[in-house]
């Protein structure tokens, strides 16, 4: 993967901290990069010729998997090389054009590309310090209620600052691809 999005300094500077424990906050920052990673399925870091076997849908258009696409170095079509403008045309919000009739059904398409942001973009690096902010400032055990007869104990993760508030995904839903391209 790429450098971190953040530093521990900036997670400081985020929650106004005098002093901030860097392991610990750069623990924090690679997690809050897990769970966005994970919840917009996208890579976001730049990826310089990655690798995606894809299946023919019988439709002119395939949804690449990541994006954006910065550049395409090869498509093949069931082993045959294509040639981009004449066989295929691709954009870059990951949409692979072919330009002669459609993708064969069941047919193997494989692409190698570069896609993602040499810079995280600023709202997604902000979301991350939110996250990651959250979780250094709360327990890890998300304590949410305690009972003292009959002893009760409930966790709650979403104090844990491990999940992203619908806010959050609304602020970086602009990132994420649809089911579509999976």
């Amino acid at each position: 993967m790429a450098s971190p999005w953040a530093t521990p300094e900036e997670l400081r500077l985020h929650l106004k901290l005098p002093t901030i424990d860097a392991d610990q906050a750069a623990r924090k920052i690679a997690e809050a990069e897990t769970t966005i990673r994970g919840a917009l399925e996208q890579v976001i870091d730049a990826v310089v010729g990655d690798e995606v076997a894809l299946v023919g849908n019988g439709r002119s258009i395939i949804n690449l998997p990541e994006m954006p696409v910065t550049s395409v170095t090869s498509v093949t079509e069931d082993g045959t090389l294509l040639v981009k403008g004449t066989d295929y045309r691709v954009n870059r919000h990951g949409i692979l054009t072919r330009l002669c009739g459609c993708w064969p059904i069941d047919v193997d398409v494989d692409v190698v590309y570069d896609h993602g942001y040499a810079e995280v973009p600023a709202i997604v690096k902000q979301v991350c310090l939110q996250v990651a902010g959250r979780g250094y400032v709360r327990t890890s055990t998300a304590l949410a209620a305690e009972s003292l007869g009959d002893r009760s104990v409930t966790y709650d993760k979403d104090r844990t600052g491990e999940n992203l508030s619908d806010y959050e995904r609304r602020l970086l839903a602009r990132y994420a691809r649809g089911n579509e391209s999976r």
